[in-house]
């Protein structure tokens, strides 16, 4: 498998991490809110830091945090509590995505404004069938 770079806007924080097969998408309100639009990311990958010297975390939920540059304010991971080492990485983040990657899975369709779609037909899962899928509670 081929491994990618990636960094941040200043490059404080850089990594590696292996080429993905897929890429999801989330239109909750908080991934939202943190990327400015639909958050498209690399599904839990196995990140490895060449430089984290920015790097800082933010508890957005009882399971997850999202991690950014605190010198740029580039948006980055999302990661789970319990299992930290699994974590989805910012499509924007990463060096030379393939264009052959397509998005397989849309969460929390149910929170998807109407003033954007994604083209392509894929899995669309709503706030409770992710919920029910990952095993997490809901809480607002």
């Amino acid at each position: 498998m081929d491994v990618l770079n990636g960094h941040c806007l200043c490059k404080g924080v850089s990594f590696t991490v292996d080429a993905p097969e897929h890429l999801d998408s989330c239109h909750c309100g908080q991934c939202r809110r943190w990327s400015g639009g639909p958050n498209i990311s690399l599904d839990f990958s196995q990140v490895t830091f060449q430089n984290k010297q920015t790097l800082k975390w933010y508890k957005s939920s009882d399971w997850a945090e999202r991690g950014f540059c605190d010198k740029c304010g580039s948006s980055l991971f999302y990661r789970l509590i319990d299992d930290p080492k699994k974590m989805t990485v910012c499509a924007g983040a990463v060096n030379n995505l393939s264009d052959k990657v397509t998005i397989t899975k849309e969460f929390f369709i149910d929170e998807k404004p109407s003033f954007y779609e994604l083209a392509g037909d894929r899995q669309k899962l709503t706030g409770a069938e992710v919920f029910a899928l990952y095993g997490a509670e809901e809480s607002n």
